[in-house]
This record gives structure tokens, C-alpha cells and sequence, in this order.
């Protein structure tokens, strides 16, 4: 399969990236992208779409849909703010910046990744949805600390970033699989698609 986001169109860009924002925004609104799974456990997929959308289109485009998550997440956070921490999220350092440096990070591995001779392209998304989810969450609980860390410590009983990274890596974990997963069956979807499109093309 060829490089995707090197054959699509401006057209088909600008339709993916509107649809993937409005995905992200239809997730958060409805509270879809949030996957409770127990009384203590939740995990968040909000941040798939646009590690998606960097490895389908491009960066411009991964840029503009972490701008749409972060903003989401800032107007949600002034707006109806549920835990200890969304106060904080009011400020687009925290909810904005990571959002929209996870799309660099995403675009980054995908093209690395894709240099490797013979990496399936599966695989290679799989793995990016794995590496930047991970870094998504490093992001933001690293910006809470950054530019509202004495408050941060307050909220939290005086709980320190490394002290929250290990509270909270167990659901980094379980949504760094289910990035993996999704990103990876996207790709595998492509391929199937683009098989069967080459065989309709053949016969006629």
C-alpha cells in the first residue's frame, strides 16, 4: 500500500479533517469518549482522531484536529468541570498545547516508522498509536505541573508528577492498547479496501 497521506487529495484532506473533528467533538460532547470500565477505571479514545488523521493526511491537519480536541476540552473544563483537576484545563497551555504537540509527535513516528524497509503499514500504525498515547498523557500531566504546579499539589494532596504518572498508568496502558488496536485496524481496513478496488480495476 502506498503512502496514504501522499495520494489523497486537498478535497478528500479537508473532508477527513472535518470529519474527524466533528468526530472528536461528538466523542466529547456525549461523553462516547470515555470508556468506563469499572467503579475507579476509565479510559479516554478522544485522542485517537487526531493521531489518525496525521498518519491519513498529514500534520497541518493533525495540528487543526488537536486544536478542535484541545479547545473542546478547555471550553468543557470552564464550562462543566468534574474532577479535581479540570479547573486547571481552563488554560490552553494544559488542555490546548499537548493536544496539538501530540499531533507533531504522531506525524513524527509515522514517517520514521515508514522509512524502515518492509514495515507494514498495520504496524506501523499500531505502534504510533501506542508511542503517543503514551506521550499524550506524559504531556498533559507534564504541563499541569509546569504552569500550575503549586496548585496542582494543592488539588492533589501534595501528590508529585511521577506520583501521578504511576496512579494513573494503569489507564494509560489499557488506552495505549486501544489506540493500538483502532489505529492498526484503520490500516488494516485501507489495505482490504485498496485490495478490492485494485480487483474491481483489473476486471474492467
Amino acid at each position: 500500500m502506498t503512502n496514504t497521506n501522499s495520494t489523497l487529495s486537498l478535497n478528500k484532506k479537508l473532508t477527513l479533517t472535518g470529519a474527524l473533528s466533528a468526530l472528536v467533538i461528538v466523542l466529547g460532547i456525549t461523553k462516547l469518549g470515555f470508556i468506563t470500565l469499572g467503579a475507579a477505571t476509565s479510559i479516554t479514545i478522544l485522542h485517537i482522531p487526531v493521531i489518525l488523521i496525521c498518519m491519513l493526511a498529514g500534520l497541518p491537519e493533525g495540528l487543526f484536529v488537536g486544536l478542535v480536541f484541545g479547545s473542546l476540552s478547555l471550553i468543557q473544563a470552564a464550562m462543566s468541570p468534574t474532577g479535581a483537576l479540570d479547573p486547571f484545563f481552563v488554560n490552553p497551555l494544559i488542555s490546548v498545547l499537548p493536544r496539538m504537540l501530540i499531533a507533531v509527535i504522531a506525524w513524527g513516528l509515522w514517517k520514521a516508522l515508514n522509512l524502515i524497509p518492509h514495515m507494514p503499514k498495520t504496524v506501523a500504525a499500531g505502534i504510533t498509536g501506542f508511542i503517543t498515547t503514551v506521550c499524550h498523557t506524559l504531556l498533559v500531566l507534564g504541563s499541569l505541573y509546569v504552569f500550575k504546579a503549586a496548585d496542582v499539589k494543592a488539588a492533589l494532596g501534595g501528590m508529585g508528577y511521577f506520583a501521578l504518572v504511576g496512579a494513573c498508568g494503569f489507564n494509560v496502558v489499557l488506552e495505549a492498547l486501544a489506540a493500538t488496536i483502532i489505529c492498526a485496524a484503520v490500516f488494516a481496513g485501507l489495505f482490504v479496501a485498496g485490495k478490492k478496488h485494485s480487483k474491481l480495476s483489473e476486471e474492467k
